[in-house]
């Protein structure tokens, strides 16, 4: 089965104020900690970005932009645009603004896929939906709703087989590990309680 990750790092961090895919945390970019991860669980990672950003990642990364049809939509136009480029049977789909996300957990949220739904995170009423393992069938509904011009996440899993882990039982302390770096302010308390290290699966 071949497995596919999509990093999101195109977003326009309108409240961040700059790239959130290029802060950084003790001299490590955000998307270098989500790629690492996705690395170690996929076959093959491909990063979606925006045009302007697409210089400042290496050469030697997958880094695509959004198909002509759909650019600029948002998260759906990402996954879309990566898996019309690497098809495959399933994706696992990260955002570039959860840096504390482990291996240990994400392998924990595969091992539980065991049908062609979208398997995605919630922790209590918090909903993660770009933390997630996607079915490649699923490709034909995200073009369908981006025709429709609708490009919210939500509003396509809310018409699509979905399976809402629960993110306390797949990650330890899953309060600090499921943020979203949204602002500024939140970055000294990154940078001061980045104790929790990625944990490793033999």
């Amino acid at each position: 089965m071949r497995t596919v990750g999509i990093l999101l790092a195109g977003g326009q961090s309108s409240r961040f104020g700059s790239p959130k895919a290029f802060a950084t945390i003790q001299g490590e970019y955000f998307y270098e900690r989500s790629y690492r991860l996705l690395d170690e669980i996929c076959d093959e990672v491909t990063i979606a970005t925006r045009d302007e950003l697409l210089p400042r990642f290496p050469k030697h990364m997958n880094v695509i932009t959004d198909c002509d049809d759909f650019k600029g939509n948002g998260p759906l136009s990402g996954i879309y645009s990566a898996m019309l480029r690497e098809p495959a049977d399933r994706y696992i789909v990260l955002p570039c603004d959860m840096p504390f996300l482990t291996t240990t957990g994400m392998k924990a949220l595969l091992r539980t896929v065991t049908s062609d739904a979208v398997y995605a995170i919630k922790r209590d009423d918090e909903y993660h939906p770009l933390v997630s393992c996607w079915p490649g069938a699923i490709r034909a509904s995200i073009r369908q709703a981006l025709e429709q011009k609708q490009y919210s996440v939500m509003k396509l899993l809310a018409n699509t087989d979905v399976v809402w882990l629960n993110g306390e039982v797949l990650f330890d302390n899953a309060f600090h590990i499921l943020q979203n770096i949204n602002k500024q302010e939140q970055m000294k308390e990154v940078n001061s309680h980045d104790s929790i290290s990625r944990r490793q699966i033999p």
